[in-house]
């Protein structure tokens, strides 16, 4: 379908003070140095979106505005307006910009604006301007990443308006609307309208306090139908709804809703809904949490509008202490099917009487960390998840709907292996790896877009599932042998191999955690090999429960996050955050609180930035 212009629509957006965030977000470049703190990310300049697009290719425009003369606090929208233009990719250097609307405006061809994981912030305008930028992927694949936008929105209806074409893909990706409207407001976070017709993928994005809808993607039902993709997104307190989708294919992956604090009410009243489900489109809502209460209106709705559409809600799990969790405001069975619906609280569930719910001792509790700041990091492609609806565990859910083998067939490989963490572990904090001497394939419940396969340097290959929830599922298919694995300390994966209980000692035949045959030095023994000691490094911020402590520090050895010695007293949203950890360097930040690490080996280039203590622990 025709592209329906906005041309009224686009303005601009402005700042906020500096102690809110970006110091939670090391937006600063003191101290660590303008790309050191997570190291730059940047769009990859391969990949093919799952609408068909070509593939993105910034090789020869990419364009840095530090190297344009862009300074923190600067107006940003001349510098966007110069250069952000079809075929060009334009990294942001760490820092907060006045935005007011007007540079990011119109259609583009693999185009992206990637800020530096660093911290960007676009600080808005006082809420009564009104701020209504347009960003639509006409052919190909355009990201926005790494921005935050802070500053209230108004009561007219400020909103960031994203889609596109048919055969073309919008991502937006670590895009953070943290400080929501002002009561009574018709502003809404993100917006597709019915023009929508390719993909659009938002992941690892944050949204708090709106009035109105803070994910307002339901329209495209009505005109070009294009899917929507949400996942690894936290909506905490706010309303409307969260989310209101859906368009034909469109997955709800991953995500976590909150509903502890009322949030402001929106133009026509005060409503506070987790996901309302209002086009009569196919949808998957799967691996979400909800921790609801009666401060919020209800859960999940099955609104009339959406009457006829059809869809799955699985491996879901919902604290709610006195709210209502589902309301349907038509009979859903035959259409919608429940599968692994966990319940918790006291609340008036009123599951569907069709929905397969668990209660009880049996139910899990969901997982309520969240992250305002969580940047993919500089490995990732422009590709996204999968196929939309029904994809992740029903296909397979590789990023473009194929695996590894070209002509879109899986190699059938000789082992299956299945990883499910145990219910009774802390958080999410859990990592399981394993390297084994032949090839590996993501398998039927795997998360390909966020857990790894990477083939090593000495021929092996390593499987990593990344922050495992408690209870949560991975398999993955192999051949040759498993040489080694590593599990975060602390926690419990029990393994499945080729449909046999066992471990992964046994499966190597050792009694602990084995070394890491991939070329990296992790922890555990390997053989009769004697594991390697460990220390403990905390670093303190407690007693300033305004400002946080940018921290760095690498080590020779292996490193791991002791989640039994950190801890947060202050509850501010950089407590949430999760730090960087990676290959023997740790990045992160600490409010009123404690992080702790173990670690092998020498420690070094230990680099604070702000008010914390360090200590170092033998253990």
């Amino acid at each position: 379908m025709a592209r329906r212009q906005d041309d009224s629509d686009c303005r601009k957006e402005r700042l906020i003070e500096r102690r809110s965030l970006l110091k939670a977000v090391g937006g600063t470049t003191a101290a660590l140095g303008a790309s050191s703190f997570l190291g730059a990310v940047g769009a990859q300049e391969s990949g093919q979106g799952n609408g068909g697009g070509t593939s993105v290719d910034f090789t020869n425009t990419t364009v840095d505005l530090a190297q344009k003369g862009l300074g923190n606090g600067d107006l940003i929208d001349p510098y966007l307006d110069e250069h952000l233009q079809s075929g060009t990719l334009v990294k942001i250097p760490a820092g907060e910009y006045e935005f007011e609307g007007e540079g990011i405006a119109g259609d583009y061809e693999n185009a992206a604006v990637v800020g530096s994981t660093d911290g960007v912030v676009f600080s808005r305008p006082a809420p009564e301007e009104l701020v209504r930028p347009d960003i639509f992927a006409e052919s190909g694949t355009v990201r926005i990443e790494n921005i935050t936008v802070k500053g209230k929105k108004g009561a007219e209806q400020s909103r960031w308006r994203v889609g596109a074409a048919e055969g073309a893909r919008m991502e937006c990706v670590n895009f953070n609307q943290p400080d929501g409207t002002v009561d009574g407001s018709d502003s809404t976070g993100l917006f597709a309208g019915d023009d929508h017709a390719g993909t659009l993928w938002i992941r690892n994005c944050y949204f708090s306090m709106f009035g109105n809808v803070a994910c307002y993607v339901s329209d495209p039902y009505k005109g070009g139908n294009g899917p929507v993709v949400v996942e690894n997104c936290d909506f905490v307190n706010t309303g409307m709804s969260a989310l209101r989708f859906a368009s034909d294919g469109s997955v709800c992956r991953n995500c976590y809703f909150e509903a502890t604090e009322k949030a402001p009410a929106g133009n026509t009243g005060w409503n506070q809904r987790g996901i309302k489900i209002d086009d009569p489109g196919e949808a998957v809502i799967e691996d979400c949490d909800f921790n609801w209460s009666d401060t919020g209106a209800m859960a999940i709705k099955f609104d009339e509008d959406g009457e006829g559409g059809e869809g799955v809600v699985r491996n879901v799990r919902v604290y709610n202490d006195g709210g209502t969790t589902f309301v349907s405001g038509w009979d859903t069975d035959g259409n919608w099917t429940g599968e692994q619906i966990h319940l918790t609280g006291d609340a008036d569930h009123s599951a569907p009487s069709h929905f397969e719910t668990v209660t009880g001792s049996n139910a899990e509790r969901p997982n309520t960390e969240y992250s305002i700041w969580k940047p993919l990091g500089d490995d990732v492609e422009p590709s996204g998840p999968g196929a939309g609806a029904g994809s992740a565990s029903e296909d397979g859910g590789s990023e473009d709907g194929e695996d590894s083998e070209s002509d879109g067939e899986q190699a059938d490989l000789e082992h299956h292996i299945r990883l499910r963490a145990s219910e009774d572990n802390p958080d999410r904090n859990c990592n399981a790896r394993f390297t084994t001497s032949g090839p590996i394939q993501y398998a039927e419940e795997a998360e390909p877009n966020t857990d790894e396969i990477t083939e090593n340097e000495n021929g092996t290959y390593t499987a990593t599932s990344i922050e495992m929830n408690p209870a949560a599922v991975d398999t993955y298919t192999f051949d040759g042998e498993i040489k080694s694995y590593e599990v975060t300390s602390g926690y419990d994966v029990s393994v499945e191999l080729d449909g046999e209980e066992t471990t992964f000692a046994e499966i190597v035949g050792d009694d602990e955690s084995g070394n890491d045959e991939s070329g990296n030095d992790e922890s555990g023994s390997d053989g009769d090999s004697e594991e390697p000691p460990h220390r403990i490094i905390v670093i303190d911020g407690t007693g300033d429960t305004q400002s946080v402590a940018k921290y760095e520090f690498n080590v020779t050895g292996s490193v791991e996050r002791d989640a039994g010695r950190s801890e947060s007293s202050s509850g501010l949203p950089w407590d949430k955050m999760t730090d960087y950890v990676s290959e023997g360097r740790v990045v992160g930040v600490v409010g009123n609180g404690k992080d702790a690490f173990r670690f092998t080996g020498d420690l070094e280039g230990v680099t604070v930035d702000g008010n914390a203590g360090v200590t170092i622990l033998e253990v």
